[in-house]
């Protein structure tokens, strides 16, 4: 029992250092101060800022920070239609960085001790099998953080095409919404919630958990619907009939 318990957490302290990562990197003062000192110029329309906020999207992406301060920056800069366009094709370019770091650290001895639990291994036999539609699925239904996602996807068969599909189709709702309520604030230190008198404002919190409610009964629906499409078809892809074997757990 206590190697069983040692196994278990030789596997899953590098998932935890890879969910608590963004948040440790979010406290750090110049990472805070470069988003925000990005977030006004690009607010300023500087053409360059554009071209750092992708750049920015896919280091952001593979250190894995939230994908809704990431999107929410361009609903600020650029208002809830232009700030769309420019936060969905970043985010594809952050979900492809990611997935490239993926198929990189599969090779290595952390990656390949990752790759054996039943729970990959039941992830990679349903993409391998219908790839395209279950990565969709994937992206809508809300299992674990989207740039983790991408990064896990690059440790499966999963060809890059089908995640950039999965990405355009499957992140436009949440993209939507986390651009609108980015769209909202009034300044880069309300985005970032640096300045604790304007963050705590009724206005702010008034967005804050208005915009909460929305993106959380929306994403609940389209997430509900998701899951249940995604149950169906891993059942499906994992019977003989379908070139899939059921997985022990």
């Amino acid at each position: 029992m206590g190697r069983d318990r040692l196994r278990i957490l030789a596997r899953a302290w590098p998932a935890a250092v890879m969910l608590i990562a963004p948040w440790v990197a979010l406290q750090a003062p110049f990472v805070r101060a470069a988003i925000v000192d990005l977030a006004d110029r690009m607010h300023q329309g500087q053409p360059i800022a554009l071209l750092q906020y992708v750049i920015g999207y896919c280091l952001g992406a593979m250190i894995l920070l939230p994908k809704a301060l990431l999107s929410g920056l361009a609903g600020y800069a650029y208002g809830p239609v232009k700030g769309l366009c420019a936060a969905l094709p970043a985010a594809t370019l952050g979900a492809c960085c990611s997935f490239g770091l993926g198929r990189l650290l599969a090779k290595t001895s952390l990656g390949r001790m990752l790759t054996e639990t039943p729970r990959f291994r039941l992830v990679d036999t349903v993409v391998r099998t219908d790839g395209l539609r279950i990565s969709i699925l994937l992206r809508l239904a809300p299992v674990m953080p989207q740039p983790l996602l991408s990064l896990l996807l690059g440790a499966t068969a999963l060809p890059l095409r089908h995640l950039v599909i999965s990405m355009l189709v499957g992140l436009l709702p949440a993209t939507v919404i986390h651009v609108y309520v980015g769209s909202l604030v009034r300044s880069a230190l309300e985005l970032m919630a640096t300045n604790r008198a304007e963050a705590l404002s009724p206005r702010n919190i008034a967005i804050g958990v208005g915009g909460l409610a929305l993106t959380a009964v929306f994403l609940w629906l389209i997430g509900q619907m998701a899951k249940r499409a995604l149950a169906r078809a891993i059942a499906q892809s994992t019977t003989p009939e379908h070139g899939g074997a059921p997985l022990a757990p």
